[in-house]
């Protein structure tokens, strides 16, 4: 009697123990942006690794799947990313480039619905997958911080085109490749902006745009960098403006007098070629900190300066700009060190009837080594 108790003891704990390992496993749930999936098999924990069921993940993920029962060959892919499980081989690989972590097998099980580690999905490098053992769950989402997807591209593609939109809308993104991405996404692109109005070259930014992406998804622009390259330049030097003599000889003794002004360190008759209703006048009515800035370089540098030659390109009755190009010298460099320049020089006619140097607006297209 009391064997036969036993025996009907251990057969009525034995399905109850059966029943609450299934049960164990089966606490272990799995997110998949945000939304809960029921795999045919919960996930498992193997040797301290995390193993999914491969199908059910990838397709929540919008990929499409494939399996080759014959070669025993799993694919699946998006637009941004490709899987390839090779079955026979026991290798796996993510945008074909083999993936294995040391001492621990890819996968687990056979046919379609193996178990894979979950860090498989990180080499995606927009993918991520996290397993929280105190709350059993497993979470598989596109990070925020991954590399941009190709619809993320495009739509920080119209944002930059938004943005670099000038008046004529004549603006078009060259180039726009991702160097880097973390916290903030790091662009690089070449941006052609056709002259417009009174712009007199056409030019290309060259640009570092530092991107957000937000927890909506959406991306901002958060800063830009930019490296200016003005074309053709050299050209201005034939298009010469329509000039009465008389300005245009103020207007060459201007730049005239600015030179020997540097070469003499002469501040005052410098300053004294400057628009007096510039900002350097706004910002410091009395010139000081400038006077003191300008005694500064000078007395660091033995700088040379020597006009080549001065082209007015453009020309309004109280406003002009002077194509100039001109060399610096440093003769306490041993040997000399010395520097050509391109420059749009600003000028401006004042309200005494004198043309002075508008310094704020001049540009420096270029620069070169000169040997």
């Amino acid at each position: 009697m009391l064997m036969l108790v036993c025996l009907i003891t251990l057969m009525a704990w034995n399905p109850a123990e059966a029943s609450a390992k299934a049960a164990a496993v089966q606490t272990i749930r799995v997110y998949v942006h945000d939304k809960e999936i029921h795999p045919k098999t919960a996930p498992v924990v193997q040797g301290g690794r995390l193993y999914v069921e491969f199908r059910s993940a990838v397709q929540a993920l919008g990929f499409s799947f494939k399996y080759d029962a014959v070669k025993k060959v799993i694919t699946a892919g998006s637009e941004d990313a490709s899987f390839r499980i090779d079955l026979k081989a026991k290798k796996a690989y993510v945008n074909e480039i083999s993936f294995s972590e040391t001492g621990t097998p890819v996968f687990i099980g056979s046919g379609a619905d193996i178990m894979v580690l979950g860090s498989i999905f990180k080499r995606t490098e927009y993918i991520n997958a996290d397993y929280d053992q105190k709350q059993k769950i497993v979470r598989i989402y596109e990070d925020l911080q991954g590399k941009p997807k190709n619809s993320d591209l495009k739509t920080i593609r119209a944002l930059l085109e938004v943005h670099y939109q000038t008046s004529g809308g004549l603006a078009s993104i060259q180039k726009l490749n991702v160097e880097a991405w973390g916290s903030y996404t790091a662009m690089s692109a070449d941006v052609l902006i056709r002259k417009s109005g009174g712009e007199l070259l056409d030019r290309i930014e060259h640009a570092s745009i530092y991107m957000v992406h937000n927890a909506d998804k959406s991306w901002t622009i958060n800063n830009i960098d930019t490296d200016t390259e003005y074309l053709n330049y050299p050209s201005l030097a034939q298009k010469e403006a329509n000039v009465p003599d008389a300005d245009k000889t103020a207007i060459n003794s201007v730049l005239a007098a600015d030179f020997k002004a540097r070469n003499e360190e002469n501040i005052d008759a410098l300053l004294a070629l400057q628009n007096p209703a510039g900002q350097m006048f706004t910002d410091d009515p009395g010139l000081k900190s400038m006077r003191e800035y300008l005694k500064a370089v000078n007395a660091k540098n033995e700088m040379k300066y020597n006009g080549e030659s001065t082209t007015i390109v453009a020309y309004e009755p109280a406003r002009a700009t002077v194509y100039t190009v001109f060399t610096m010298v440093d003769t306490a460099a041993s040997p000399l060190f010395k520097l050509r320049f391109f420059v749009l020089d600003s000028v401006v006619k004042a309200a005494d009837g004198k043309w002075y140097r508008d310094i704020d607006n001049d540009i420096i297209l270029d620069t070169e080594v000169v040997k």
